[in-house]
């Protein structure tokens, strides 16, 4: 590298190769496990991992499956019998290239993601110490991180979650992710509940007509972050959850009544402060959340001093969700989104501002998703008889969501 005029190998490789310096480490790290070596004295030395380099030379092994193998090895070198680190590479290659060390095939080739899986496998089995020490350092190492909000308020995430805690958010968001899901015009309109049963004749052919297929306009990193707003909002009001400060954990909105009751107020008008936050929120997301969550009042006196606090107001109770539930099947009213009860937010169909009372006649569960959409559409609801309509994408007309099975006197 001195010679070539550069400060370090890594960086040598990278420019005279045209590549990255990140694929420049990997070639040099297997490059230093599959070459001779020269000893003090000059003699020739052996390849560390003979099996590795030949297959390299071959052909038959590429670079990432190679520094996958030996970064593998390297990691229990340390403490394990160099006979059993020769027998456990040439599994590896062998699982790598899909040939034995006779020549023999033994399977079809594989991506290097799905092989990693393999590969690590063998080496727990290699390992005197079994899978112990890695789980050890996985323990040492997870970690979770909320970072400071950028210009619009958004809030990084970041961290490294143990397996078996990945897996399970993985899982949960890929249930979630799946909601709201919609029905194709061929297949028809499936109710809230999973039943099939009684959203009428033949809605289920104007679905989607002319506005394709999904309608849901998420992306799939959107739908994610959906998910588990669902999932943290659903563990913050589950029963035994901690609390903080004597309370459920909450999120405090702070707004004047007299910029809240203002007629003349626009959706976009900022007029309240998240606790904790520095942005601004609008009129039409205050609306939002103390629709889902209600709110209290707060009086001061001319001073700013705390006079009186109310009782939770506008805010539907644990019987009237399950009302609402049981009348409209455990899901989200939106046609077709499968949203399950526990994670619902109770919306008023006629808004507080408008007189709507918080009872049950006037009151739907939708999803995080749809009740933040609720006022821009594209989907209506409305009550009628004390029972949700429903117009939307292929839906022109009201209609009800749910219509009750028949049963016999």
């Amino acid at each position: 590298a001195e010679q070539l005029g550069y400060a370090s190998p890594t960086a040598a490789v990278a420019a005279v190769a045209r590549i990255s310096e990140r694929s420049a480490r990997t070639r040099l790290a297997v490059t230093g496990a599959v070459r001779e070596h020269r000893a003090l004295s000059g003699a020739l030395l052996p390849a560390e991992r003979p099996a590795v380099s030949e297959a390299l030379d071959a052909g038959r092994l590429g670079l990432d499956a190679a520094n996958l193998i030996t970064t593998e090895l390297a990691s229990i070198a340390g403490r394990t019998p160099a006979d059993v680190l020769d027998i456990a590479e040439s599994v590896m290659v062998g699982l790598a290239t899909g040939i034995s060390a006779s020549g023999q095939p033994l399977a079809a080739a594989v991506s290097v993601d799905f092989l990693a899986g393999e590969i690590r496998q063998v080496t727990a089995a290699a390992d005197p110490d079994g899978a112990r020490p890695r789980e050890e350092r996985a323990t040492r190492r997870r970690e979770f991180r909320l970072g400071t909000a950028d210009e619009d308020g958004l809030v990084p995430a970041h961290g490294r979650l143990l397996p078996e805690i990945g897996m399970l958010l993985a899982g949960m968001l890929e249930a979630h992710r799946r909601s709201p899901r919609f029905a194709s015009s061929e297949a028809g309109l499936i109710s809230a509940d999973g039943l099939g049963a009684g959203l009428g004749a033949g809605l289920g052919a104007g679905l989607g007509a002319g506005l394709g297929d999904p309608i849901d306009p998420r992306t799939p990193a959107q739908r994610r972050h959906d998910a588990l707003g669902e999932i943290v909002m659903a563990a913050a009001a589950a029963d035994g959850a901690p609390s903080l400060d004597g309370l459920p954990v909450t999120v405090l909105v702070t707004v004047t009544a007299a910029d809240l009751t203002n007629d003349d107020g626009l959706d976009s008008d900022a007029i309240g402060t998240i606790a904790g936050s520095p942005f601004p929120v609008s009129r039409r997301t205050i609306e939002r959340l103390t629709d889902a969550g209600g709110y209290r009042t707060v009086t001061t006196d001319s001073n700013g001093a705390i006079t009186a606090i109310s009782s939770p107001q506008r805010c539907f109770t644990p019987m009237q969700r399950l009302g609402m539930a049981a009348r409209d099947g455990l899901g989200c009213v939106t046609p077709g989104c499968t949203s399950p009860h526990y994670t619902l937010q109770a919306h008023h169909v006629i808004p507080d501002r408008d007189g709507g009372p918080t009872a049950l006649d006037n009151g739907i569960l939708l999803c995080y998703w749809h009740h933040q959409i609720v006022d821009t559409g594209p989907w209506e609801y409305r009550m009628i008889a004390g029972l949700p309509y429903v117009r939307g994408p292929g839906i022109p007309n009201w209609t009800r969501t749910r219509t009750p099975i028949a049963r016999a006197a």
